[in-house]
């Protein structure tokens, strides 16, 4: 049975509570990421911001600059363990509409499972 760490993407880019808004999106855009986690200063993720909170930000306020990450972000968290069967992870997305979860541990941050990331192991590869 797979699990939630078999298919996540480990985690490397992440922003903090006190980012810019044009922070964020640079980073966003630069590492090509629709979902960026935001962690504070012990590595716990403590909100999220996708793509479609930029694009709603856009829309309701024009100005990015003094705007701050912890302004956009989705909360709460949905955050799932590594060892959690991936069924369950999927029906977790499903159930609350969402593409990403946060994969943490005690230790904090691990990784990001994405609704992608199961479409490519288990669609694609039947594709092929």
């Amino acid at each position: 049975m797979n699990t939630v760490e078999d298919l996540m993407t480990p985690v490397v880019i992440c922003g903090l509570l006190d980012y810019s808004l044009e922070e964020i999106e640079w980073l966003m855009d630069h590492h090509k990421l629709h979902f960026l986690p935001i962690i504070d200063a012990s590595s716990q993720c403590v909100c999220v911001v996708s793509s479609s909170d930029l694009v709603h930000w856009h829309n309701i306020k024009q100005e990015m600059s003094d705007s701050q990450a912890w302004e956009v972000c989705s909360k709460p968290v949905i955050e799932v363990s590594p060892d959690l069967p991936l069924m369950e992870a999927v029906e977790l997305m499903v159930s609350n509409n969402i593409q990403h979860l946060v994969v943490s541990h005690s230790d904090g941050l691990v990784g990001v499972l994405s609704s992608m990331d199961v479409l490519e192991k288990y669609v694609l590869k039947k594709m092929n």
